[in-house]
């Protein structure tokens, strides 16, 4: 029971934390959410039906940070061209 709220509140705050970092292009806060996914995506993966599909959910903040990361400026392959 207290690992059914801890994944549900893990995952409301990440759902708040990806809509923040898309709003505002901001990488850790896609990474955040990505770390919040996990233990979510963690526990989908012994699901024996269609469910198991979503244990990769967490890949999609992770990919939107690397994403924002190399947008931002602040990537070390921009910074060694300057």
């Amino acid at each position: 029971m207290m690992l059914t709220a801890i994944l549900w509140i893990s995952f409301a705050f990440s759902l708040i934390s990806l809509i923040a970092g898309i709003m505002n292009q901001s990488w850790k806060l896609a990474l955040l959410s990505f770390f919040l996914l996990l233990p979510l995506g963690y526990s989908l993966t012994g699901a024996e039906n269609v469910l198991r599909f979503l244990s990769a959910l967490p890949a999609v903040p992770f990919i939107l940070a690397g994403i924002f990361y190399f947008q931002s400026g602040k990537s070390s392959l921009k910074e060694k061209g300057k």
